[in-house]
């Protein structure tokens, strides 16, 4: 009874545990899945879809992404194709709305200008919370002073072990050309680290570097590299104007421009079409990094977990590139990873090779022991036989002594025969059966290889078995399902071919035969057509090899495979014909402009001339040959190269035509005035520009005439209303002054002083203002001293007012020139003083005129306010008075050009008239 009890109590004391182990774990799963998810920010320096950050981010998530606790967040910088300082300021703005709030457990930063970010940023965003970096080129402490809490993984990229491997698999290699945008820090550095170790090579090839181009440049420059080159593509994603360019883009353009070994450091150019390198993953950094952050989140304190400075670069190579240049994986660096490499044929047919082998031996096995057993019983036969004739010999001398004994011994000789006789029959028979057997392995063999072949047949389009030694020719029957023909044998598979293959075909495949069979050729490749049941022709390609041959050499037999070519050669037709209505549209396109009398020119964006019609020929002096050789920029006299690419750069879409005049030179070197008319000619994979050109010679002649007219009026009608100002009004006023202050009738003193005073200087203001009305239409110190007298008159008075500073030089201006270009330049320098005065806030202005021989030259400068100077130069300004000004200017057959910048300031206008 006390046991009973004891055990009852036992009993509850483990139902009360066990109760309360139950509470436990239900308390702690309750507080489990009620605990807050740890939150980890991940902050790309470049945009989501770019390789590399792809890259980084699924390494990052191959390590936190099965964190169930652990919830991950993604931010873009977009600095690659944003990185001014406006921009950066706005993202900070938004990161600061979204993000401010935000408690984050740790921050994954990716490249250098996210670092950079949060290192700006560090007290206003990331104060107390654990950084992680990582892909940090030239990573120093001087990248995270600041930051309190913070560790990651560098990047250094290998490019001395790529170079080295490079030089080493081509070896006739003379030049190794280093392509990179130089556009960043890290690309400068990358290339002078370059420069630093290559004399330690101790190499005979010449380095050279492509950098700082247009896209279109670059593909020049590596269209025409030596053969004997070697590429290394460091980085290319911003062309010479800031264009990006993504890596994708970029080595598609260069793989389609050469066919040179390419080779680089970066993994996200790996399969693009390089041959390989030391590849620096960002895959592997980008979970090297998350490695870090969950050691962070696991409760380690992330400044005693060391920076991560290796493990992300790899030898890698591209079998593909590798087999196309020659190189062998054994040339290869020790533990070097080679991608799209095919398995061996070995373990691919293991299971067949093993079956076909162990019925080879089985035969072999067979014939060797039916040819011992074969010989062990001629050789007993022969011992039997010279036994035989031994005893027979002996029976015979005995007969001689004993002819009793005759009829016994012919008995036993009997008996022997037919045992003999017994023994040949049962050998026979064992023969028999071992050829039984025999012929039973070489069914089980043929039976193999019907499966093989049935095996190729499942996965091509069609298998093809020949057969010399009986002419008979197999074809699988899913190629005559698609013929449409019904109820082929072997036995009739040659004559159905021969009729239904396109005539010129089956020439071309009996000579590929007749070759196979005099063993002039192993392979067998022919495309040809087939007549199906439908009237169509379908065309296939049949590519075979002779399998087996006999003692003597001679081919057993041929198998392949046929695979239906239709749609491709479909498609080629469907390109030929194309090609055929372009080139007559072409021939259209020629007839027209040829017979158009204005000049027609095509270039590239370049400049380069790519045709040219015979107007544009004659008028410029040149053969059809001679201009395609030259660049625009060399016919055009006035505007200079970057002038030109800036008109060539507004034609898009939107914008696709404009028109401007300018100046082309002869081949003689004479220059003629033209007006352009620019269109935009978009193809698939480039642009052109087509230039109309009209010679406005004719037309300026009479503007100018007219314009001389008007001038020479003007100017008359200024004279003649100075002269009347001068002549009427002038004596006038002054026979008032003398009048008024001669008169004395007045008795009162006070009111005779207060009269006088009154009239006088009204006369006197009077008199003041008929001068100045007079010389500022018609200076009469210009017209008697000259321009350079006049000028200095004119800003000699500005000088006095103190608001501005003027400095005026004059160079063998003593002799006087033709009056109306007298008259233009000073028109010329008042309203440039005129606009410097109202507009620019200047405090100096510096003239300069000078001439030498008969050119004269007028520099006029300020320190204003800067403006855009490129509509004035192209004489598209709404500005009427110096519109005015550069019209008299173009009608003196003169130049002009203004310089200023609207950032920096100033201004600097150049004019030039040729007396």
């Amino acid at each position: 009874m006390m046991e009973k009890y004891k055990l009852n109590m036992s009993n509850r004391s483990n139902i009360r545990w066990k109760t309360l182990l139950l509470i436990f774990f239900v308390f702690l799963f309750a507080f489990r899945a009620s605990a807050r998810k740890q939150k980890v920010l991940v902050l790309h320096s470049y945009h989501q879809g770019l390789n590399w950050t792809d890259n980084v981010s699924a390494g990052i998530q191959s390590v936190l992404g099965h964190e169930d606790d652990v919830e991950l967040m993604f931010e873009y910088m977009d600095t690659k194709r944003n990185s001014n300082p406006e921009y950066l300021k706005e993202f900070a703005n938004l990161y600061g709305l979204k993000h401010l709030k935000n408690k984050f457990d740790a921050i994954i930063v990716s490249d250098n200008n996210a670092l950079d970010f949060v290192r700006d940023y560090y007290t206003d965003f990331f104060k107390n919370t654990p950084i992680i970096f990582c892909s940090i080129n030239q990573f120093s402490d001087q990248l995270v002073k600041g930051i309190e809490h913070i560790s990651g993984v560098t990047e250094e990229i290998d490019s001395r072990k790529t170079i080295e491997v490079a030089l080493r698999l081509h070896p006739k290699a003379t030049k190794l050309v280093v392509i990179n945008d130089n556009q960043t820090q890290s690309a400068i550095l990358n290339r002078n680290n370059i420069k630093s170790f290559w004399p330690d090579l101790h190499t005979d090839v010449e380095l050279v570097f492509l950098e700082n181009l247009l896209i279109d440049e670059l593909v020049d420059q590596v269209k025409h590299l030596d053969p004997n080159s070697i590429i290394y593509l460091l980085n290319f994603s911003r062309d010479k104007e800031g264009n990006f360019i993504s890596y994708q883009e970029n080595i598609e353009i260069i793989r389609e421009a050469t066919k040179l070994p390419i080779y680089s450091s970066w993994e996200f150019y790996f399969n693009e079409g390089i041959v390989g390198g030391m590849l620096t993953s960002g895959y592997k950094e980008g979970e090297l990094a998350a490695k870090i952050a969950l050691q962070v989140l696991q409760g380690k304190e992330i400044n005693k977990i060391p920076i991560v400075q290796s493990g992300y670069n790899n030898f890698k190579f591209d079998f593909e590139q590798m087999k196309h240049f020659g190189i062998l994986p054994k040339q290869l660096p020790k533990g070097s990873i080679i991608s799209n490499q095919p398995p061996p044929i070995v373990p691919q047919y293991q299971t067949s090779l093993f079956v076909i082998i162990i019925f080879g031996l089985i035969i072999a096995i067979i014939l060797r022991y039916s040819k011992l057993k074969r010989e062990q019983n001629e050789k007993k036969l022969i011992q039997q036989n010279e036994e035989l004739d031994r005893r027979v010999a002996d029976r015979t001398k005995e007969v001689v002594f004993a002819n009793e004994k005759l009829e016994l011994q012919t008995e036993q000789i009997i008996k022997q025969n037919q045992e003999l006789e017994d023994h040949r029959h049962n050998l026979l028979e064992l023969v028999k059966v071992r050829t039984e057997n025999l012929e039973e392995a070489n069914l089980e063999l043929k039976s193999s290889r019907d499966r093989l072949l049935r095996m190729l047949d499942a996965n091509s389009d069609g298998v093809w078995e020949h057969n010399f030694a009986n002419d008979q020719t197999y074809i699988s029957k899913i190629i005559w399902d698609k013929l449409g023909y019904k109820s082929v044998t072997i036995s009739n598979t040659k004559d159905l071919l021969c009729k239904i293959i396109h005539p010129e075909d089956l020439i071309i495949i009996k000579q590929k035969h007749r070759q196979n069979k005099l063993g002039y050729s192993a392979l067998f490749i022919v495309e040809f057509r087939i007549f199906t049941t439908t009237k169509d022709w379908m065309w296939f390609k049949a590519k075979g090899q002779i399998l087996d041959y006999d003692q003597n050499g001679k081919p057993l037999n041929i198998v392949g495979t046929l695979i239906n070519i239709t749609q491709r050669k479909e498609a080629e037709e469907t390109i030929k014909s194309e090609e055929r209505k372009l080139r007559v549209s072409e021939k259209r396109w020629r007839s027209l402009i040829e017979q158009a009398s204005d000049g027609i020119l095509i270039y590239n964006t370049d400049g380069n001339i790519l045709d040219a019609n015979s107007a544009a020929c004659n008028w410029l002096g040149y053969s059809a040959d001679e201009i395609l050789t030259l660049n625009y920029s060399e016919i055009d006299s006035r505007h200079s190269s970057s002038e030109l690419h800036s008109y060539w750069r507004k034609l898009n879409a939107s914008y696709p035509s404009l028109s401007f005049e300018s100046m082309q030179k002869r081949k003689d070197g004479s220059n003629f005035p033209v007006e352009i008319h620019l269109s935009l000619i978009e193809l698939q994979d480039s642009k052109l520009i087509l230039s109309l050109v009209n010679d406005i010679s004719e037309r300026q002649k009479t503007e100018r005439k007219i314009l001389n007219a008007v001038i020479n009026t003007e100017e008359s009608e200024r004279k003649r209303f100075a002269t009347d100002l001068h002549d009427s009004i002038g004596p006038l006023l002054s026979s008032i002054n003398l009048y008024l202050s001669s008169i004395n009738k007045f008795e009162s003193e006070a009111e005779k002083k207060n009269i006088i005073k009154a009239s006088v200087e009204a006369v006197n203001e009077a008199l003041v203002s008929i001068k100045e009305i007079s010389n500022n239409l018609s200076p009469h110190i210009l017209n008697d001293f000259g321009l350079e007298k006049a000028i200095r008159s004119f800003t000699n008075k500005i000088n006095l007012s103190q608001a501005i500073s003027i400095s005026f030089y004059a160079e063998n201006m003593k002799e006087r020139i033709n009056h109306q270009v007298e008259v233009v330049i000073f028109r010329v320098v008042s309203e440039l003083i005129n606009n410097t005065i109202k507009h620019a806030k200047a405090t100096n202005i510096e003239i300069n005129l000078s001439r030498e021989e008969n050119l004269v030259s007028l520099i006029y400068i300020d320190d204003g306010i800067g403006f855009d100077a490129k509509e004035i130069n192209a004489g598209t300004s709404t500005g009427m008075g110096l519109y005015n000004v550069f019209s008299r200017i173009k009608s003196l057959n003169g130049s002009h050009k203004i310089k200023s910048h609207p950032k920096r300031g100033g201004m600097m206008a150049v004019v030039e008239i040729n007396l």
